[in-house]
């Protein structure tokens, strides 16, 4: 494996004296054996750490590595450049501890040419390049180890040598132990006292240590392990962290009206089907998201850290979303939903002033693909755990904060955060509010975000459907972030903006180059009724997605803010043309809820489905003003006015749809049909009056019934209502954030 060292630079001259100081590092703390000689040689410049701010003393320390050190502790000239050996080259990392080695005779090379520099150096080897290198001579003393049969003879001399000048003392049970390894504290330990006796170093004070402030579960590692950069911010310092070897495939910067994308994408070397993918989105108002994506078909688990070391920390605080608890509940639809929310708000304090991230937690799933005969195919996850992974640690004012992201093999693991420089929430309470308002609305709340969209529990009636029923996938509706809409519209709150250039982000980068959207999960439901698989045309997320984007595009001043209402408007239009329309009269037909994409077939049409698709229709006309919108809107309202009669139940609620035989089956939603309604009759209201006469009746029978059965209602239907002056149909109930 190759291991890479990366010398700490910055660190100021560390005063050793009775008052208590800071840790240097993580793993270096008061209760430590050697923490004296450590942070010494540490101060000398002999030694240094490891970019995510541990020493790792518990780690076998190699021949190259401990070559580096000799030449630091004796002081060795930087000599020039020698080819003696195959495994170090001129740009090496140990090439002046190797020259010096080699001009000092201090390690002879292997049989093979090489250095070794990737060896583990062994305590009987450890004890030979020590005597030479500090030129240490044989007292006389007689020594007595009770493994002295187990030194090699080559360094049975030196071994002796180490013991006499109590450099070495041996283990507690009298053996040396010479075929083990030797721990970089353990060599720490060695070298320092060699250079006290060789007059090298002066002994100083002894180290007490403050004990650092800590986040979550924060844990060192003993491994020796592979660092690279990531290049994020010039803020701080970002490192991913692995037991594997990763390089860098490739970098890719992809541009939206909403944001930046800036990803990169890495294998393992001997494991090309492993991968990891960052991915950085960056927002026009200078936060960013951070997406990272590891990807293991594999049975080996491959660990991967992101590390990130912060100076100049005054104090930190992690607000957690725990503090309101969630009644996670069993759904007859949905099942069981095993996400809960973000880990939370860290609020981190500077000199600058408080700036906050939103932290998410790491999911871990297996990805599912159902192919079918005629090439289409449909996509979901089993998500197997939801973990908090995030940590971290203050060292004085450096913050060394980790996510874990350990694959246990034949998995995928995602994990996401949110980084302002500002505050993403004004105030405390809007804070708590989110929070609040999360653990309650989960299942209608984002929370497993990834680069190519937010992750939901899904249905039961999908597949490929796992035995677990854990069934999660890219729900469109959820993609667009209507409620976050709603809440930035009243706040201007800094985390909402966020969510909604996300949204608009992802939306676009799903869609790819089609003028709609489509769905990527095969419903059973539809595919018993209709014989029909994934992908394809949902009019109601469509129309939904149209307002989503036209509103949102409004607000943030998108040159394309109108683009998806135009091109859904003409979806519309263009199905009576090729035949998908459910005809009443010759001038009256009904646009079905779902378009397949290969299949030819012809689906049902809900009331809800159907007035959104109206809807947006007179939307478009009073957009565009081309009289075709006009039309067709005219054409599906000239239908419904025809089967009025016939979409109302003998309760006085609606029909939930019209099968394509023309039979009225199904309980209508809750809520959301009567918005549509409002909706609907308001449209028609404000062009042609006379149109808007069945709807007013609709929305009559629809309130009649929700208000004898208690259902309650939402703010839009209230907020409706009160536009339309019609408050005192306002059903009895409570009142809901979210249809139902």
């Amino acid at each position: 494996m190759l291991f890479v060292i990366v010398i700490v630079i910055g660190l100021p001259k560390i005063n050793f004296s009775a008052e208590s100081q800071n840790q240097r590092f993580s793993d270096v703390d008061d209760a430590f054996w050697a923490k004296d000689e450590v942070m010494q040689l540490v101060e000398e410049g002999i030694i240094t750490g490891y970019p995510d701010l541990q020493f790792r003393p518990d780690a076998s320390i190699t021949r190259g590595q401990a070559a580096n050190v000799l030449a630091n502790a004796i002081k060795t000239p930087v000599l020039p450049y020698q080819p003696v050996f195959a495994d170090v080259g001129p740009e090496s990392v140990y090439v002046r501890g190797a020259m010096s080695a080699y001009q000092g005779q201090i390690f002879t090379g292997k049989p093979d040419g090489t250095f070794g520099t990737e060896d583990l150096l062994t305590r009987e080897q450890m004890a030979s390049v020590v005597v030479q290198a500090f030129h240490l001579e044989d007292t006389g003393t007689s020594v007595h180890f009770t493994d002295s049969n187990l030194i090699s003879e080559s360094h049975k001399e030196s071994v002796k040598i180490l013991k006499q000048h109590g450099i070495s003392r041996g283990k507690a049970d009298g053996s040396f132990d010479p075929k083990t390894p030797v721990t970089r504290g353990t060599f720490s330990v060695f070298i320092h006292r060699a250079m006290i006796q060789s007059g090298l170093l002066e002994r100083k004070k002894q180290v007490t240590f403050n004990e650092p402030a800590t986040t979550g579960n924060f844990e060192t590692t003993h491994d020796t392990e592979q660092f690279i950069e990531l290049p994020l911010t010039d803020d701080h310092k970002t490192f991913l962290r692995s037991n594997h070897h990763f390089q860098l495939l490739t970098k890719k910067t992809q541009r939206y009206e909403s944001a930046t994308d800036v990803m990169y994408q890495y294998n393992e070397s001997e494991l090309d089907s492993v991968t990891l993918t960052v991915t950085k989105r960056e927002l026009p108002n200078g936060d960013y998201f951070v997406f990272t994506e590891l990807r293991n078909p594999q049975a080996l688990p491959v660990r991967v850290d992101v590390v990130q070391i912060e100076e100049g920390i005054g104090s930190t605080k992690l607000e957690t979303f725990s503090k309101y608890p969630m009644k996670n509940k069993k759904d007859e639809t949905f099942g069981v939903d095993l996400t809960t929310y973000p880990s939370g708000v860290l609020e981190t304090f500077t000199k600058a002033g408080l700036s906050q991230q939103m932290i998410g937690k790491t999911y871990f799933s297996h990805e599912l693909e159902m192919n079918y005969a005629d090439g289409t195919s449909s996509h979901t996850r089993e998500l197997l755990v939801e973990q908090d992974t995030y940590s971290n640690m203050l060292l004085g004012t450096t913050r060394v904060s980790i996510i874990k992201l350990d694959s246990h093999g034949h998995d995928v693991v995602d994990h996401w955060y949110l980084s302002s420089a500002d505050k993403l929430f004004t105030t405390n309470q809007r804070r708590d509010d989110w929070m609040k308002e999360t653990a309650f609305n989960y299942k209608k709340r984002n929370n497993w975000y990834t680069a190519t969209g937010a992750y939901n529990k899904m249905a039961v009636t999908v597949e490929p459907m796992p035995s677990s029923e854990n069934v999660y996938g890219r729900n469109l509706l959820l993609m667009k972030e209507d409620r976050v809409m709603l809440l930035y519209n009243e706040t201007q709150e800094r985390y909402y903006e966020d969510l909604l250039q996300n949204s608009f982000t992802n939306l676009q980068n799903f869609k790819g180059d089609k003028t709609y959207w489509e769905t990527e999960v095969t419903s059973t439901y539809l595919k018993d009724l209709y014989n029909f698989t994934a992908p394809f045309v949902d009019t109601r997320f469509n129309e939904q997605i149209a307002l989503f984007l036209y509103r949102g595009g409004m607000a943030f001043g998108h040159e394309d803010y109108n683009e998806g209402l135009r091109n859904y408007a003409d979806l519309l239009v263009h199905q009576k043309e090729q035949g998908n329309v459910s005809a009443v009269s010759s001038d009256a037909y009904y646009i079905p809820d779902y378009f397949p994409v290969k299949q030819n077939v012809r689906t049902h049409t809900s009331m809800n489905h159907l007035l959104g698709g109206m809807n947006i229709l007179l939307f478009a006309y009073q957009e565009f003003e081309d009289p075709i919108y006009l039309e067709t809107a005219g054409a599906i309202e000239q239908a419904i006015q025809l089967e009025e009669k016939d979409w109302i139940r003998d309760d006085g609620d609606i029909w939930y749809k019209r099968a394509p035989d023309g039979e009225f089956v199904g309980r209508d939603y809750t809520h959301l049909t009567l918005e549509d309604l409002i909706n609907s009759y308001e449209n028609w209201k404000a062009i042609d009056e006379t149109k808007s006469a069945v709807f007013e009746s609709l929305l009559r029978s629809k309130a009649s019934y929700m208000n004898k059965n208690h259902k309650g209602y939402t703010t839009k239907i209230k907020e409706g209502l009160k536009r339309i002056n019609m408050s005192e149909l306002l059903p009895a109930g409570i009142e809901h954030t979210d249809a139902l």
